[in-house]
């Protein structure tokens, strides 16, 4: 029996193929490993509703999550502008699935946002996020739209620069095969 050495182009195409393959099976291992963090939803709504403008007084936020939540949990109110954590006031669980954050009537007008840290009392998955309300006359959000304007032209860059790496890839593999 003679063995006989594969060409080099062979070798280096199945040295890639395993890598590829490999790079597969980790990416899968991954996303079923947060499968069951993603069995419920975070939360199911808040009072007032997140991105909504309260024109009227307002002291609490309340929000009601997708699963029974842990007694330990934190949420903080910050203003508008960069910073701007508003310090007095109280969290309180009011029941299994439910949590407000009590505070004094705002006097700026503004976007305001409530920040949430527990975690699911089931699987101790923590439970991560905000919602926000517009205080005063001024409407609703429009912080939302510099984003856009951002976004957009960065996904068409994004995709020139794939459909241009993908050309090249194809002449360097017709170039050694």
């Amino acid at each position: 029996m003679t063995l006989t050495a594969c060409p080099p182009q062979r070798t280096q195409k199945r040295a890639r193929n395993r890598i590829g393959a490999i790079g597969v099976v980790l990416g899968l291992v991954l996303i079923a490993s947060g499968v069951p963090a993603a069995a419920h939803e975070d939360i199911v709504g808040s009072e007032p509703p997140s991105g909504t403008a309260v024109d009227g007084s307002i002291t609490e936020v309340s929000i009601e999550f997708g699963t029974p939540i842990s007694d330990d949990i934190e949420m903080s109110l910050w203003a508008p502008g960069e910073d701007n954590l508003i310090e007095d006031t109280t969290t309180t669980r009011t029941s299994e699935t439910t949590a407000k954050i009590e505070f004094d009537q705002p006097e700026e007008e503004g976007l305001y946002i409530v920040r949430y840290l527990t975690t699911a009392a089931l699987d101790g998955h923590f439970l991560v996020g905000a919602v926000s309300f517009v205080y005063g006359s001024g409407g609703a959000d429009s912080s939302s739209v510099p984003w856009l304007l951002f976004a957009l032209p960065m996904i068409a860059i994004l995709a020139v620069g794939t459909a241009f790496s993908y050309r090249l890839h194809k002449k360097q593999t017709a170039a050694q095969g």
